[in-house]
């Protein structure tokens, strides 16, 4: 069974006092499900995993970890890997696609107001664990001169930035996907040293099946084209760009033969949208590449590349740069964007979805649940975040400040029906902007953006979203 982080049950902060809450409080785990690709694992839920902490019986993919362990993909990590380097293509951002994907057409449902949740302050001076390729003994190994999960040398160096915009999350991230039915991917980066105009970038839509600069994987390869509806079983599948990821310049970045995942993040400022739906029976989810039942709770995410590429995509849990303490996700940056925490335990409840940031900066900042003593229905039908401690709706949306303040506990209700989520990352404001958004009810702020997902934005745009505070604008 692949490593984790015991469950903490803490008081949610408020402002800058504590408040304890019936059934709500900050859940912390250090992934959100596991699957085939990542080796065999147990059966069964446990109390204290965390969310999507549930193993789904997956099997290896390249070569059987020992027992007890998570394999190492495409058997990369378990030896040591192969090791060559790679920088991962620093300052190539992706040109812009020329054209708009178009509305998709969406399903009726109950109008709702939307939410969003605002993460400020973002971005600080600091380090992480690297996993590099050097011999024991290396002076480079100056963090970690030991051995991984499965008894391969392990060699890791503290990776330095100066960058206070954003980072850790102005390096390369990639997109984490499981089940949820996906309609359209759309991410948008902007071009030039002005930064005036943000492009489409990369693109996936339903109708056409093929990705332009985007590919999904779950096994070993990479493909461009899906049918989206990746609700079917819990498979975690990863999104990054149709473009590889260039080993063998001399930086002896650790880079384990992985095609899979082995391609290109997005770097810097990046807007994501998601035409999908979390609606769905659960008994219909099946284990990943097996026929049991599966783990049901849907979970978008955004992850450092370089943690899914260190051999054992994400689970490597004694060598990677996901904590320097072994706890809360303290490294390399992960943001687990739209959660639904589904763990048969205190925090669960599949009506609600959890978001927290997680890096060296502020260790795990939001990540809130409602718990198990939540229900829908306690809060009004239109609204879409909540408060899970003062268990009512925000009439504006909640900031939460790294390092600081939170505006209560928000949580999501999970919407019934398409929606479109949201997600920027703007390096300028130091801001990650996270937005449910109805289709009946797009926002002004918000409609140079949605339905249509043109080919380009203004900065105009970009600073609309960044200052919507849903449902009050």
């Amino acid at each position: 069974m692949r490593l984790r982080t015991i469950v903490r049950w803490l008081p949610p902060l408020l402002g800058t006092g504590l408040l304890g809450g019936a059934g709500c409080g900050t859940h912390d785990d250090t992934s959100s499900g596991s699957q085939g690709a990542a080796g065999s694992v147990g059966a069964g839920a446990q109390a204290g995993v965390g969310a999507g902490g549930a193993a789904q019986g997956g099997t290896a993919q390249g070569g059987t970890a020992p027992a007890g362990t998570a394999g190492a993909d495409n058997g990369g990590a378990a030896a040591g890997g192969s090791g060559a380097s790679a920088t991962g293509g620093a300052g190539n951002q992706p040109s812009g696609l020329g054209s708009g994907l178009g509305a998709y057409p969406t399903g009726t449902s109950d109008l709702t107001l939307g939410g969003s949740m605002t993460f400020t302050n973002v971005g600080a001076p600091g380090w992480w664990p690297r996993r590099i390729d050097r011999a024991a003994g290396d002076p480079a190994c100056d963090y970690k001169d030991g051995t991984d999960t499965w008894g391969g040398h392990c060699c890791m160096k503290q990776q330095h930035t100066e960058s206070g915009q954003l980072a850790p999350f102005d390096e390369e991230m990639t997109l984490i996907l499981k089940a949820i039915d996906l309609k359209q991917v759309a991410v948008y980066q902007p071009q030039g040293s002005a930064s005036n105009q943000w492009s489409l970038v990369s693109a996936w839509d339903r109708r056409k099946g093929n990705g332009q600069n985007l590919a999904f994987t779950q096994g070993s390869t990479p493909v461009s084209q899906s049918s989206g509806e990746l609700m079917h079983d819990d498979c975690v599948w990863y999104l990054a760009q149709d473009q590889p990821f260039e080993c063998g310049d001399g930086s002896n970045y650790f880079c384990p033969d992985d095609p899979g995942v082995k391609r290109l993040g997005w770097r810097g400022s990046k807007l994501f949208v998601l035409t999908a739906s979390m609606t769905f029976d659960d008994a219909g989810v099946s284990a990943c590449n097996s026929g049991g039942q599966g783990h049901p709770g849907p979970w978008v995410a955004l992850v450092a590349s370089e943690l899914i590429r260190d051999g054992a995509r994400k689970w490597n849990g004694a060598c990677n740069c996901y904590s320097k303490t072994g706890s809360v996700g303290d490294g390399c940056g992960e943001i687990n964007l739209f959660e639904v925490v589904m763990d048969n335990n205190e925090f669960s409840n599949r009506e609600f979805i959890s978001t927290g940031v997680r890096s060296y900066q502020a260790g795990h900042v939001g990540g809130n649940v409602c718990g198990s003593g939540c229900t829908r229905d306690q809060f009004p039908a239109d609204s879409t975040v909540v408060d899970a401690c003062g268990k009512q709706p925000y009439a504006r949306g909640p900031e939460l400040e790294m390092g600081g303040p939170s505006d209560g506990c928000p949580v999501w209700r999970r919407p019934i029906g398409d929606r479109y989520f949201v997600v920027l990352l703007d390096e300028s404001t130091r801001t990650i902007q996270l937005a449910i958004i109805h289709p009946g009810n797009v926002p002004g702020a918000a409609q140079p953006l949605l339905p249509a997902l043109p080919a380009a934005l203004s900065r105009e745009t970009i600073d609309g979203l960044l200052d919507l505070r849903l449902p009050s604008n």
